[in-house]
C-alpha cells in the first residue's frame, strides 16, 4: 500500500523543479555577495592569518628555531643590522596595506604588492644573524610561520587586486539582469 502523503513527479515536473530551484538560489546568491563587505573579509582573512604566523616558528638554522613573534619584535633591530633583516619591512608594508584599504585602496594595492615582494625576499638570504655577538647561522629551512606571513601579505595583495581591478571593472558595467 502507498503512502497517501507521497507525493509523485514525473520527469517534466521535476526538471521545472529543479530550474525554479536553480534560480530562486542563484537570486539568493546574487543577493548576498551584492551585501558582503569584500573588504572586511580580506583585511580580516590577511591579519588573523598573521596572528596564526606569529604563534609558529618561522625559519630554522644550524643552531636554532626562529620563532615569529620574536622575529617581529626584534626585526626591526635586523633591519638596522642588513641582510635577511631588510625582510621585516614587510610588516610596516602590510600595517599601512591594511590602514589603508578602505579610504586609499591603491596605496593599500601597491603596499601588498611590496609587502609580498619584499617578504619573499628572505628566502635568497642563506645566513641570518644569531646572536648579540654578530654571529651568522645558515638557514636550513623555512616553517610554517614564515609561510603564513607571506600567505597574509599575499592575501592583501590579490584582495587588492580583486577590488581594484575586477570589482570596479563589474561596477563600470551596466546590470544585465
Amino acid at each position: 500500500m502507498e503512502d497517501p502523503t507521497l507525493i509523485r513527479i514525473n520527469s517534466v515536473e521535476k526538471s521545472r523543479l529543479e530550474g525554479w530551484l536553480f534560480f530562486v538560489l542563484e537570486r539568493l546568491i546574487l543577493v548576498v555577495m551584492k551585501r558582503i563587505n569584500h573588504r572586511v573579509i580580506i583585511l580580516s582573512s590577511s591579519i588573523v592569518i598573521f596572528l596564526i604566523s606569529l604563534t609558529q616558528q618561522c625559519y630554522c638554522t644550524t643552531n636554532s628555531c626562529g620563532y615569529s613573534i620574536a622575529a617581529v619584535f626584534s626585526g626591526a633591530i635586523g633591519l638596522l643590522l642588513g641582510g635577511a633583516g631588510i625582510s621585516w619591512l614587510a610588516n610596516p608594508l602590510l600595517l599601512i596595506s591594511w590602514i589603508s584599504i578602505n579610504k586609499k585602496p591603491k596605496l593599500s594595492l601597491i603596499t601588498g604588492f611590496l609587502a609580498v615582494i619584499i617578504s619573499f625576499s628572505f628566502l635568497f638570504f642563506s645566513k641570518i644573524r644569531s646572536d648579540e655577538a654578530g654571529n651568522y647561522s645558515q638557514i636550513i629551512s623555512y616553517e610554517l610561520g614564515y609561510w603564513l606571513w607571506v600567505l597574509s601579505s599575499l592575501i592583501m595583495f590579490a584582495g587588492n587586486i580583486w577590488l581594484y581591478f575586477i570589482k570596479a571593472k563589474a561596477a563600470a558595467q551596466p546590470d544585465l539582469h
